[in-house]
C-alpha cells in the first residue's frame, strides 16, 4: 500500500476544503474534494478501518446536496436553460453555500480529514494482496445479492444500493491498478455501470427538485428520467460477468451506453 498517496490525496482533500471555507464557488472543487473523499474511505476500508472509512463517507454526505445542485445547473444548461428555472436553482445553491459557510461545515470536515483520513499503522505490500483477494471474494458475493435483488424488482431503491456497491469496489480497486494483481478492466466496467445507475438517480433527483420547485423543464426532465431507468433496469442483467471477474481471471466489460451528463465521482 502506498501510503504516500493516501497522504497526497489528504492534502488535496484539505486544500479544496480551504478554498471552499474561503468563497471558492467552481463545482470543480467541490467534485475534487468529494472524489478524494472516496479514495480515503475506500483506502481505509482495504485497512479494514471500517469506523474510520464511515467517518469519510459521512463527510462525503454532507456535501451530496450541493453537488446534486451544481449538476442540476450544468444539466439544465445543457437543456437550453430557462432562465426562471436556472434563476431558481441558483438561489438554491446560493442558500445552501450560506447554509454551509454558517454552519463551518468545511471546517468541521477538515477537522475529521485531518484526525481520521489516515490509518494509525501502515499496511505492507504483502497484506495487501492478501487483503484485495479476501474483500474481492466478498465483493462479488455482496454483488451477487444485490444484483439478484435488482433483477427480481427493480425499484429505485435497490439499484440505488446496488450503485453505491459498485462505486465502493470501484474506488477500493483503483487503489491496486499500480499492483501486479491490478484488473483494470472491471474498473472499467465498474465506473461504466455506476455511471449508468448514476444517471437514473441523479434525474430522479432533479424530477424532485423540480417538482419541489415548480420548474418549467419537468416535462423534459421526466422524460429524460424515464429513458434512465429503462437502462439502468436492464443493467442488473448485464454485469455477471464482471462480477465474476472479482474472484476470477475471465473478465468483460458491461455494454456499453453513453452517459448524457454525469461525471462519475
Amino acid at each position: 500500500m502506498d501510503d504516500s498517496k493516501a497522504a497526497r490525496y489528504q492534502a488535496i482533500a484539505l486544500h479544496a476544503l480551504t478554498a471552499l471555507s474561503e468563497g471558492d464557488t467552481r463545482p470543480k472543487t467541490l467534485h475534487r474534494l468529494r472524489i478524494h473523499l472516496r479514495r480515503l474511505q475506500a483506502h481505509l476500508q482495504l485497512l479494514g478501518e471500517d469506523q474510520n472509512a464511515e467517518v469519510m463517507s459521512d463527510c462525503v454526505s454532507c456535501l451530496s446536496a450541493l453537488r446534486t445542485l451544481q449538476v442540476f445547473e450544468r444539466y439544465l444548461q445543457k437543456l437550453g436553460r430557462v432562465d426562471s428555472d436556472m434563476r431558481q436553482i441558483k438561489k438554491q445553491i446560493r442558500k445552501l453555500r450560506k447554509t454551509l459557510r454558517r454552519k463551518h461545515v468545511y471546517e468541521k470536515i477538515g477537522g475529521r480529514v485531518n484526525r481520521h483520513a489516515l490509518p494509525p499503522i501502515p499496511a505492507s505490500h504483502d497484506w495487501l494482496a492478501h487483503r484485495m483477494r479476501e474483500l474481492r471474494e466478498r465483493n462479488a458475493q455482496d454483488l451477487r445479492a444485490l444484483i439478484a435483488s435488482a433483477q427480481a424488482k427493480p425499484r429505485r431503491k435497490r439499484l440505488h444500493r446496488l450503485r453505491l456497491k459498485i462505486k465502493s469496489i470501484r474506488y477500493q480497486e483503483e487503489w491496486a491498478l499500480d499492483q501486479p494483481y491490478a484488473r483494470p478492466q472491471i474498473v472499467a466496467g465498474l465506473k461504466q455501470a455506476q455511471s449508468i445507475l448514476g444517471d437514473y438517480e441523479e434525474l430522479a433527483e432533479f424530477r424532485r427538485l423540480a417538482k419541489e420547485l415548480d420548474l418549467k423543464s419537468s416535462g423534459r426532465i421526466n422524460k429524460d428520467r424515464r429513458r434512465a431507468r429503462k437502462r439502468a433496469r436492464k443493467l442488473p442483467f448485464e454485469l455477471s460477468e464482471v462480477v465474476e471477474g472479482l474472484a476470477g481471471s475471465h473478465i468483460r466489460l458491461v455494454r456499453k451506453h453513453s452517459a448524457h451528463h454525469r461525471a462519475a465521482g
